[in-house]
Order: structure tokens, then sequence, then C-alpha cells
């Protein structure tokens, strides 16, 4: 029952107000109020409705507490008491605290406080000061619970949230990963398979890179995948995320797969944050992998070191028919990486033939920390 109660919370407020409406129900009294005992039922009928607006509690949290305010107004001017106190008032007042705006949920209170001290002025004709102090004290108490609560609810969204994002950056970081390394086993299989009998040498060579390159997409693989749950061994034991120093060695292996890839640096060299050289590091890995798969023409990477940006593009002269989907989820992914660190990218073709992915990311502007890839 409790765990049906939390997947339907509309059900679990019913049951509330139901709760409430009974407990009231059993500490309403008439303490010889202006009306005679003929007007009991009415004192017990508002004891119950009172608790009502409770059910709508957590979708219009202002009104229902506004409702339950006015019954219990009604309640004590015409002069009834409840021995048990007016509980629908205090839940509903907790739950403006714990999910509206404080500035809201002050003015609320203080309408309320004021309806109650001229409910009991109508109710008795003296109103005793302990009881206001007792409601004055008994609004900051629930004030105060429900504002923790606000906060703790907050915190809690926050980091859903960021979680959410965490998982979105993985999803990017296994397309990468995989698609790059498929494709490069993809192509020396492929070569691998043609030479087999005529060039043996070549078709071993070719399955040598198969094998490095499974090996190194595992490492990865489990690497990313160590952030979704924890992992079974030391931090240290894997592989750091690549950068800017692992652009060579990513050349090196597309240049295996038996595609040309002249890398050429300009500029003064200087550190970068492990996020920008990662965002810089994958761009250029889904652009050569794009390469691999549409083009199968010589390649060119450049980065460029300007004065306050880092430029880092990748060209290819043309191929086979065909250029990259710019709507796939590969350079969708490209564009999503850039703007997460301030910075843009272009894709399209290029005169008088080819494919050209240029990105641009400035540079920080202080050594504050940046958004942190998983690792």
């Amino acid at each position: 029952m409790p765990g049906l109660l939390r997947a339907r919370p509309r059900l679990a407020d019913a049951v509330l107000a139901v709760v409430v409406a009974a407990y009231q129900l059993v500490g309403a009294t008439d303490l010889g109020g202006h009306f005679g005992d003929h007007a009991r039922p009415l004192g017990l009928v508002l004891a119950v409705v009172s608790a009502l607006p409770l059910a709508l509690r957590r979708r219009f949290p202002i009104p229902a507490l506004i409702a339950c305010v006015v019954l219990m107004g009604l309640f004590y001017g015409l002069g009834f008491r409840s021995q048990l106190g007016q509980l629908s008032v205090v839940v509903a007042a907790y739950t403006v605290w714990a999910h509206c705006r404080f500035r809201d949920a002050l003015v609320v209170t203080v309408l309320g406080l004021a309806a109650y001290e001229t409910s009991m002025l109508f109710g008795s004709p003296v109103s005793p000061v302990g009881d206001s102090l007792l409601a004055l004290l008994l609004a900051t108490g629930i004030a105060a619970i429900g504002r923790a609560a606000y906060v703790r609810g907050h915190r809690l969204r926050d980091a859903e949230q960021t979680v959410a994002e965490e998982r979105v950056r993985i999803a990017h970081e296994l397309h990468d990963v995989v698609s790059h390394h498929l494709s490069v086993i993809s192509v020396q299989a492929n070569l691998a398979r043609y030479v087999f009998e005529s060039s043996p040498d070549t078709a071993r060579a070719a399955l040598d890179t198969i094998s490095g390159t499974t090996t190194e997409a595992l490492d990865e693989l489990r690497r990313l995948l160590s952030v979704l749950r924890p992992p079974r061994q030391v931090p240290e034991e894997y592989r750091p995320q690549p950068g800017l120093a692992d652009l060579d060695a990513l050349a090196a292996r597309v240049r295996e797969a038996g595609i040309p890839v002249d890398v050429s640096i300009t500029g003064e060299p200087r550190t970068l944050p492990p996020g920008q050289q990662l965002c810089a590091y994958r761009v250029a890995q889904e652009a050569l992998t794009n390469v691999l798969k549409h083009a199968g023409s010589p390649a060119s990477l450049v980065l460029e070191y300007g004065t306050s940006q880092l430029v880092l593009s990748v060209t290819d002269s043309g191929g086979r028919a065909g250029t990259p989907n710019p709507a796939g989820h590969g350079l969708v992914g490209m564009r999503e990486r850039a703007r997460m660190y301030g910075g843009v990218i272009e894709i399209g073709p290029r005169e008088p033939a080819g494919f050209a992915v240029v990105l641009t990311l400035p540079y920080p502007s202080r050594p504050s920390p940046e958004p942190q890839e998983p690792e």
C-alpha cells in the first residue's frame, strides 16, 4: 500500500484528506456556540469539509490553503472549537511552504493568521493571547519545516538533472568511441579479406590493427561504463581521457585503416583544461570517422592556437559519393560539445570538393572549474 501511494500522489492526497477529515470530526466540539445545540451538526460538517481541499494540495497548494483557512474561519467564527486542532490548515500550510515561492507562502500565511484572529474574535468575545501566540509559533514552525523540504526537493531535482546531463554526455562518448573504432575495424577487416591470399603480410598487419583497435575500444567502454556503476578497480587503473596530445595517435589509426591524414599545428601551443581538450579530440575523432565512412580520401587535420581561441579543422578532398547527414547523431553531438564550452562548429561541404569540420573554442577567461566530462 505505501508503494502504491508513493507511485500515485493524487490517490495519496485523497487518502490524506479522508484521514484528516476523520481526525477533525473526532476532535470537533461545541462549547456553547451562539446558535445552541441544534447547530452542532453544522460544526461537524465544517470539520469534515475543511479537510477535503487537501485532496488537491499538490496540484493547487495556495487555493487549497485558502479554502482550508476560509472553512476554518467559519468553524471558529460560529463558536465551534476543536479539541485536536485544525490539522487541515497545518497540512495545507506545510504544502505551500514546501512547494511555492517564499514570497507567495509568506503572504498566504500572514493572511491566514489574520483570518484566524478574526474568526476567534467573532466566535468568542475574548480571544486569549495565549492562543494567538500558539498560532504564531505553530505557523513559524510549519514555515521552517516546509522551507527545509522545499530546499531539499530542489537539491534533489538539481541532482537528478545533473545525472540526466551526465548520462547524455556518456551517450555521446559511447557513440564517438563505438562509431570510430568500428569504422576502423570494418575497413581493416575488408582489407584483410581482400588481400588474404595475395598478400598475407598485409592481411596480418590489418588483423593486428583490428586487435589493437578492439582492445582500445574495450578500455574506453569499460571506463565509460564504470561511471554508471561503482568500479571494482581504483580510478588510477583506467586510462585518462584523451586530449590534444592524442591527436597524432588518432591520425595514425586512421592511416592504418588506409586513409592518409596530414596533421599540422600552428601558433604557440598552450595548455587547455581537460574538458576542452576532450571536446576537441572527440570532434576530430568524429570528423575522421566520417572521412572513413563517407569519403575515403586523404584528410587534413589542422590545430591552430590563436591569440584568444583554438581552431581545429578536419577537411578531406572528396571521394566516394555521399556526405554525412548534417542531422546525424554524430554531427549533432559535435555541436552540443562545442556549445558546452562556449564554442562554435561549422560543418559542410567545401569547394571544389570534399567536406570540412571547423571547431572554434575560446580559451578560458580565468582558471575556474569547468564542466567535467565523465570519467
